[in-house]
């Protein structure tokens, strides 16, 4: 054993030079680059899981509320049947919007959402409302659709975990940001015709709290939208509720 320094003997300050060999520098530097390497994967993971989220809080936070739109039934004259003239307008409407289509979409002004909605989704049938949410908007079997009386219920879960935000859609991440006072609108576009909406209450509730979907087939036209709360948990569920603007 090669002893460098002895309290006993040694001067009190000084400095000490080791030689190390080739291959301990390999290693050496090698251990460094690993580091370095997995410190930059952490993050670019972080960003490429949380990015969706990110970009929606931004622009949401850096654009103001998009004006409300009006429309009247009248721009086309005569010229063509009412029917014909609704889906013209309508078509209209929804270029203007950036839309997805006019068959089945949703367009949230305030929050700048838009996206098709799927049609006759299982809510209670996991692989079913999965599929669908990768796609955009999940409208639940059995509730009623634009134009009809009952509750037509449209849900895009917040998924059940942060890490799961880039695998479905985050359409409703921003739900909460709606606001009854400010009387938000909401557009569904159904058959080539568009309805819209205006918001009138929130709910947080219980996640076993089934209630506003049971109801769906009775009562005036609204538009229900849910979505989990808060967003990357299943703890609770928001609720909106919107009636036909008149």
């Amino acid at each position: 054993m090669q002893v460098i320094y002895d309290y006993r003997y040694s001067p009190p300050h000084g400095e000490i030079f080791l030689a190390v060999g080739r291959t301990t520098k390999v290693l050496y530097g090698f251990i460094r680059g690993l580091g370095s390497g997995l410190v930059v994967a952490g993050v670019a993971g972080l960003l490429v899981t949380f990015w969706p989220i990110v970009s929606a809080e931004v622009t949401y936070r850096l654009n103001p509320p998009q004006e409300k739109v009006s429309y009247t039934t009248s721009a086309f004259g005569s010229l063509l049947e009412e029917a014909q003239a609704e889906e013209e307008r309508t078509k209209l409407l929804a270029e203007q919007f950036g839309v997805p289509n006019t068959e089945f979409s949703a367009y949230i002004p305030r929050i700048g959402a838009k996206a098709t909605i799927v049609a006759n989704v299982d809510p209670s049938n996991e692989s079913d409302y999965k599929a669908a949410l990768i796609k955009g908007v999940a409208h639940a079997q059995n509730s009623s659709y634009p134009g009809q009386n009952g509750g037509t219920y449209l849900f895009a879960h917040s998924t059940d975990s942060p890490l799961n935000f880039n695998r479905y859609n985050a359409v409703f991440y921003l739900l909460n940001e709606l606001k009854s006072e400010d009387k938000d609108e909401i557009y569904i576009f159904f058959l080539n015709k568009v309805y819209k909406y205006r918001i009138t209450e929130k709910h947080v509730v219980d996640a076993d709290d089934v209630s506003w979907l049971t109801n769906t087939r009775t009562g005036p036209q609204r538009l229900i939208l849910q979505t989990c709360w808060p967003p990357g948990t299943t703890w609770k569920r928001l609720v909106v509720i919107a009636y036909p603007a008149t």
